[in-house]
């Protein structure tokens, strides 16, 4: 029964790049107040950032108030994230303000996942930086940049292809003018008109030839691909026993590398809550994950990885 207990984790720090695919995990929901508290200011939408009248307890639980409501990271400068930057940029060291961030992390990255998969790339944009406002090397945020990156590639085909079936339906109608025109300017063929008919028909086939000839232009050769790795499985560390019996959750920041064939090397335990409990399982764990290498210019190159894996009991 003890094995059937799964850690559950996400990416917390890494290096730049992209990934496919976030980790799966259940971040701890943040938890705030589902008002402000009597004699907070409230602050309308998009005017966090020019608040210079709010105390620091202000802003807390305004941010308490944007998270209860489900306004992580919309609508820009009244959000959740807006007013713990906001508490940040006046103190540094915020422990507060640096916890409702951790909390908040994961669930604010599936948001922007949702806008980028609807197409909202500018929005996309914004909400990463945003986030990375907080933690600009976060593994997530490179994720989602190289999901947002793909998503515009395949919009701006898909953009391209639709111009492209503009024109060509536009051109044909061009073409397709004189066809439907010419039997009422031609006479009914007899035995002296035919041979005329058929001369005038030749030159016309001459334009068809010539755009039959136009796909054999070479097109031109893309350079190599350059993207980050990106990772294809990751399963879920073993809980250790001894964590499962006395009831203890906890996470390891671990460092590793994705080597060039997608494997994960070199893994070392960088922070640990508490201390040395989960390190053996978030090292085992780690060997069994899979990734595409990181590419530069087409070719496989090893990538530098942190990130944050959290142990979590199943509830009961």
């Amino acid at each position: 029964m003890i094995a059937a207990a799964l850690a559950y984790f996400f990416f917390f720090r890494g290096d730049s790049g992209g990934l496919a695919s976030s980790a799966p995990g259940a971040a701890k929901s943040a938890t705030a107040p589902a008002t402000p508290a009597a004699g907070t200011p409230a602050v309308p939408g998009g005017e966090a950032a020019q608040r210079t009248d709010l105390t620091i307890g202000d802003l807390l639980r305004n941010a308490g108030t944007a998270v209860a409501e489900g306004r992580l990271i919309d609508p820009p400068g009244n959000s959740a994230v807006d007013f713990y930057l906001l508490v940040l940029g006046r103190d540094a060291n915020n422990a507060a303000a640096q916890e409702g961030l951790r909390e908040l992390f994961s669930l604010a990255a599936g948001e922007i996942e949702q806008k980028i998969n609807s197409g909202q790339i500018d929005e996309g944009r914004r909400a990463i930086d945003l986030l990375g406002k907080f933690d600009a090397n976060n593994y997530t945020l490179t994720i989602l940049r190289n999901k947002l990156d793909l998503k515009k590639k395949q919009m701006d085909r898909e953009q391209e292809k639709r111009d492209q079936d503009k024109a060509l339906a536009a051109n044909a109608g061009k073409n397709a003018t004189p066809a439907a025109t010419s039997p009422t300017a031609t006479p009914t063929p007899s035995a002296e008109t035919k041979p005329a008919v058929a001369e005038a028909a030749k030159p016309a086939a001459a334009p068809a030839a010539t755009k039959a000839a136009a796909p054999a232009t070479p097109a031109a050769t893309p350079a190599g691909e350059t993207r980050a790795a990106v990772l294809v499985s990751q399963p879920a560390p073993r809980y250790p026993a001894e964590a499962f019996r006395s009831r203890q959750e906890g996470w390891v920041e671990v460092a590793f590398t994705v080597a060039a064939d997608g494997s994960v090397k070199d893994g070392s335990v960088i922070s640990a809550n508490p201390p040395r409990l989960f390190n053996t399982a978030a090292l085992r764990g780690i060997t069994d994950w899979k990734f595409q290498p990181r590419l530069e210019n087409g070719k496989p190159v090893e990538q530098q990885v942190r990130t944050r894996i959290e142990f979590k009991l199943p509830n009961q």
